[in-house]
């Protein structure tokens, strides 16, 4: 628990120890980048210290951990479109950051679970 808001505070190994807003916006970017034009993608924002991702009916999902967003992501697509998000994600990789490489790594680490 943060001793200053008194929230718990979720551990992501994909982000480390210390959540600072540009990782998180970095971490938004690369996944909106990979799902792009994916047929039922939702979209994935900012949200204080955590993700949300934004359905196209108006659906959030709020999630606390890069893997969680993956995962949310790949049960939410469309059956046919998680092989192909698997692909785009595996296309990124290696990625020209060690924050990108493990978003990515993240991303199909999640589809395997």
């Amino acid at each position: 628990m943060c001793g200053a808001c008194g929230r718990a505070v979720v551990a992501d190994p994909t982000l480390g120890p210390v959540r600072r807003t540009r990782d998180l916006l970095v971490v938004v970017q690369i996944v909106n980048n990979v799902t792009s034009g994916l047929p039922g993608a939702p979209t994935a924002r900012v949200s204080g210290d955590r993700f949300v991702l934004a359905g196209r009916t108006g659906r959030s999902t709020p999630c606390d951990t890069v893997e969680d967003l993956w995962r949310v992501l790949h049960a939410g697509v469309d059956p046919g479109a998680s092989s192909d998000l698997a692909r785009r994600i595996g296309r990124g990789l290696p990625a020209a950051t060690p924050l990108a490489d493990r978003v990515l790594r993240a991303g199909l680490s999640a589809r395997a679970h």
